[in-house]
């Protein structure tokens, strides 16, 4: 009877806060059916799982998952600045909805490693997180694709949102190198990172990768514009 008794109150009490707090879309803040959950209008428009036509070398090839601008650029900037680590869930749920796509299948049969863009000590430090690693590892894991840290930041370079292409390559230069005892000779490597904007970070890790012996080199971004309009 008591059992009864604190299953219907449990059941009350969640009633009563989804009445008086109910789920939002986290983007337009539309009612939905489950906390960090996009609505079907946000869903379509912020998914996009394309290919880039232009990319830096050494990197032979680029997908996006959404679209930044005008899409998830508040969720990424809330948990890359505002420490706001509640829109992972939206963020995670995003990526695990597209799993089993024959776009995504597709793209990661092309490698058989992956790694993340890394953070540098101090800014890791003061973040408490690398945003990338948080977004990504366990998808990557279930995909059965293999992730870890091949790189470190050596240098603690500026934000790079308010800078040109070139402004980019330059400051970038020596920023990154390979961990101790890292073995990637004849391996295709998929680098993820949470923005991919002109491909100046994705490309100054490829080059570090290549330089040890990887075979080929792809990213994958959680978000980006393919350059139909400029990302700040």
């Amino acid at each position: 009877m008591l059992e009864k008794i604190l299953a219907c109150f449990e059941f009350l009490k969640t009633t009563l806060i989804y009445i008086v707090y109910p789920p939002i879309c986290p983007v337009c803040e539309e009612i939905v059916d489950e906390r960090h959950q996009l609505c079907e209008s946000c869903a379509t428009k912020i998914l996009k799982l394309d290919e880039a036509k232009d990319f830096p070398a050494p990197i032979s090839g680029v997908m996006r998952i959404t679209n930044y601008r005008n899409g998830t650029r508040r969720l990424l900037r809330a948990l890359k600045f505002d420490g706001n680590t509640n829109v992972l869930k939206t963020l995670q749920s995003t990526l695990y909805g597209v799993t089993r796509r024959p776009e995504i299948d597709n793209f990661l049969a092309k490698v058989n490693f992956a790694t993340f863009v890394p953070l540098h000590e101090k800014r890791l430090k003061k973040r408490g997180y690398n945003q990338t690693e948080l977004i990504f590892k366990d998808w990557l894991l279930a995909q059965n694709l293999p992730a870890e840290n091949l790189l470190l930041r050596t240098k603690n370079t500026p934000h790079l949102y308010d800078l040109n292409p070139q402004e980019r390559r330059e400051v970038l230069k020596g920023a990154f190198t390979l961990i101790e005892g890292v073995d990637v000779k004849g391996k295709n490597i998929l680098i993820v990172d949470d923005i991919f904007t002109t491909g100046a970070t994705a490309a100054a890790c490829a080059e570090i990768l290549k330089s040890a012996g990887a075979a080929k080199i792809f990213v994958m971004a959680f978000a980006s514009d393919f350059g139909e309009d400029k990302i700040a």
